[in-house]
């Protein structure tokens, strides 16, 4: 499979794995950055990187709440633990990301790739 049928040239392969790394600052980023702003495969995954980004905030956010109320009690530490195993599963995820945009591909996160088609369109 080519760069071209797969999702783009290899200069954009690159830019779209980049649209993840720093998370919705670079998804923003390359969202809005001309020429990127006009080729729909990084605007894809830099719509996708924002969603996941701000998905993974408010997951550890709703988190860190329960964990603190119950920071005493061990169901507190049982929260922390299921915490710190999610947030494993979420940094593989978005390695994997990463990797499915430099490859060309446009892996969509089922439920957060159809909130990102919802933004950031021209």
């Amino acid at each position: 499979m080519d760069a071209q049928s797969a999702g783009g040239t290899p200069q954009n392969q690159v830019v779209a794995a980049a649209t993840y790394l720093l998370g919705f600052v670079t998804g923003i980023v390359f969202l809005y950055l001309d020429p990127y702003d006009k080729d729909e495969f990084v605007r894809f995954h830099a719509r996708q990187s924002i969603a996941f980004s701000v998905a993974v905030f408010a997951i550890n956010i709703v988190a860190g709440v329960f964990i603190s109320i119950f920071a005493f009690s061990f169901l507190g530490r049982l929260l922390g633990g299921a915490l710190w195993l999610v947030d494993l599963v979420l940094a593989i995820m978005w390695v994997f990301l990463m990797w499915k945009a430099y490859s060309g591909e446009r892996y969509r996160i089922p439920y957060v790739a159809d909130i990102a088609d919802s933004f950031g369109k021209p």
